[in-house]
């Protein structure tokens, strides 16, 4: 009775000791809370409903094509005072005719594909600076991805996300206007960058005077009509509520054009110069001055300023082929959301790019890389790199990663986001099923994640809306790599999966001992192979293993007490390997290094997990390595 007395309070204050070292995150996992979507465009939704209504006309009076489609997601940009004319850093004038950066005036003909043509006609002004090029706005509309055909239009959403996951651009020779659909062409450039810009003059001004032409949106009705253009000075201004159904190009101002120019007065002098695609015979040779006071002067104004070589990335990874549609976060009023995705590398390469999206100006984007990770735990494995950008404009950006991450095939790896976007509680940018608009849209579970937290409580967004977040990954081949990769036997759990370089093989906090181990190299360009050998207990050390074989033992119940682990091979010179154990009762212990011990030996203590890094000759360590090894004479 007694010893049974003595027993139950040993027990008991074992249990209150846990209770009190033991954070509360080892009983119970944290919350998962749902996020919010935010709600759709009020544009978007007027115009699904007068299209399924029959109200909406594809063409203006006199049969001109239009077809502006308002996105779903209400863009979030700084605006301003539009009447501001003029700046004293910038010219009064500035016409991108004059300067040669501008290509030949286009003609849609009876597609709804206005979008399409102010798009590229950005991005071939952007080129005009060092090569004249034609790009196919046929491909665009006709493999946009999204429902509708090219007669019911799009926008520059849709334009940067069939750029953005390298459907394009292709050459107008190798797809002509007005030709059938053709897929499977390749893009002549890789996309990497579309900024939103501001509603501000001189933003806009800068932006044409740094990039070339900028995409912009307006209503066009009234460029049929006496009321608002005067087909004299091609100059039009409206000051109407009706919204935008057309795209055109912004490529030049002029402070000083005169509001007797147009047949409706507007309050002030100024104008943009708008490219149109109505042809040549058009306007003024297809070109037109909107007034600066005008309802949607520098409305949706988009720079498509980036075309890089297609060799710059190896691969692409990337589940938002339709890009930024929605976006998710958390009514706490911080502007503040994780978002995540997990891959699989394909090859082993190097990861140095990312790319997202920024919601408002002045995002900041934390990210941060984990390799190694588990399922539905982006946070998981092994931390490899952080990095924080923030954006002056909204838009899509690719940022380079200062500390590339060395990827092995096959190995599970985890982008992680904080986003902080001032002004929205949705802060992670999605791509999401909408109805009527971008059906296509598909997501399988344990692809993309969103967290209020980012330490845990991560929500599958494929449960919502078929959403995946908008983080894209890229890799570049590596002629030469050396990467160890390694694998534990743990007791009543058997093998668990392969890891590489700084992975944690094992358990710790579940009294499970290591029972065996398997080592070896994934290398290219290199003569390097890894040997290791361990202490068993009650067999003391074993004999040295090689690339993959195993050292220890299963099915016996005996631990692993300690390791020892060194290259092989010429170019075993040029690399330092280094590792730790987590022992029982000792915890993590100091790093060893090229064949020296990692455990103890004569306690009695297993080991229960292992970290293993290959690091080039001469690194900095890890961590400390006074203590790697105990041992009880």
């Amino acid at each position: 009775m007694e010893n049974n007395f003595k027993k139950s309070l040993s027990l008991l204050f074992v249990s209150l000791m846990l209770t009190v070292l033991i954070p509360g995150s080892a009983w119970a996992l944290e919350e998962i809370t749902e996020p919010t979507a935010a709600p759709l465009n009020p544009a978007f939704v007027q115009y699904l409903n007068d299209n399924n209504s029959g109200t909406v006309n594809s063409a203006t009076i006199d049969g001109h094509s239009r077809g502006y489609i308002p996105p779903p997601l209400q863009r979030n940009e700084e605006t301003g005072d539009t009447t501001i004319a003029s700046s004293a850093t910038l010219p009064i004038t500035y016409d991108l005719r004059v300067t040669g950066r501008i290509t030949d005036i286009r003609n849609q003909g009876d597609y709804g594909s206005c979008w399409a043509f102010a798009s590229l006609a950005s991005m071939e002004s952007y080129l005009k600076k060092d090569t004249t090029v034609d790009l196919s706005e046929n491909n665009l509309m006709w493999n946009s991805g999204f429902d509708g055909t090219p007669d019911e239009g799009g926008n520059y959403t849709m334009a940067t996300a069939y750029l953005a996951r390298w459907s394009g651009p292709v050459s107008e020779s190798s797809d002509p206007y007005d030709t059938p659909k053709k897929t499977g062409l390749l893009p002549i450039y890789h996309v990497q960058e579309v900024v939103s810009i501001p509603n501000l003059p001189s933003a806009i001004k800068q932006a044409l005077m740094d990039g070339g032409a900028l995409y912009t949106s307006m209503y066009s009705v009234p460029l049929d009509g006496e009321e608002y253009y005067n087909s004299n000075n091609a100059a039009f201004f409206y000051d109407g509520e009706e919204k935008p159904d057309h795209d055109v190009v912004i490529v030049g101002w002029d402070d000083n054009y005169s509001r007797n120019n147009f047949n409706k007065k507007p309050d002030g002098d100024g104008a943009w110069i708008i490219r149109n695609s109505w042809g040549s015979d058009w306007g003024d040779g297809g070109y037109f001055y909107m007034s600066y006071y005008d309802s949607y002067a520098g409305s949706n104004v988009t720079a498509f300023h980036n075309a890089q070589a297609t060799d710059n990335y190896s691969q692409i990874y990337q589940y938002d082929p339709l890009g930024n549609i929605s976006a998710m976060g958390y009514p706490d009023g911080d502007n503040t959301a994780w978002g995540a995705n997990i891959y699989t590398a394909a090859a082993s390469d190097n990861l140095t790019a990312v790319s997202t999206y920024a919601l408002t100006p002045g995002t900041t984007a934390e990210i941060t890389v984990y390799t190694d990770v588990n399922d539905g735990k982006p946070n998981s494995g092994t931390l490899r790199t952080t990095q924080t950008a923030t954006f002056e404009c909204g838009g899509y950006y690719t940022i380079d990663l200062d500390n590339p991450v060395g990827l092995v095939a096959g190995q599970k790896f985890a982008v992680v986001i904080k986003f902080r976007t001032p002004g929205t509680n949705e802060s992670v940018p999605v791509e999401s099923l909408v109805a009527e608009y971008s059906s296509a849209a598909s997501a399988n579970p344990g692809e993309s994640f969103t967290s209020n937290t980012g330490t845990g409580g991560w929500y599958d967004t494929s449960k919502k809306d078929n959403s995946n977040v908008c983080i894209k990954a890229f890799t570049q081949s590596r002629d030469t790599f050396a990467n160890c990769l390694y694998r534990t036997h743990v007791q009543d759990q058997g093998w668990q999966n392969w890891l590489s370089n700084g992975g944690i093989s094992g358990t710790f906090g579940e009294s499970l001992r290591l029972e065996g181990i398997e080592i070896k190299m994934d290398t290219s360009g290199y003569d390097l192979g890894i040997e290791y050998r361990s202490h068993v207990q009650n067999q003391g050390w074993l004999d040295y293993r090689s690339n993959g074989v195993m050292s220890g033992t299963t099915g016996e119940s005996l631990r692993l007490e300690a390791i020892k682990i060194q290259l092989t091979g010429t170019d075993a010179d040029q690399f330092d390997v280094y590792y730790r154990v987590h022992a029982e009762n000792i915890g993590w212990m100091d790093w060893a290094q090229n064949g020296a011990e990692a455990g103890t030996a004569g306690f009695g203590y297993r080991l229960e997990a292992i970290e293993i890094q290959l690091l080039p000759k001469g690194s900095t360590a890890p961590g400390p390595t006074a203590q790697p090894y105990l041992e009880n004479n």
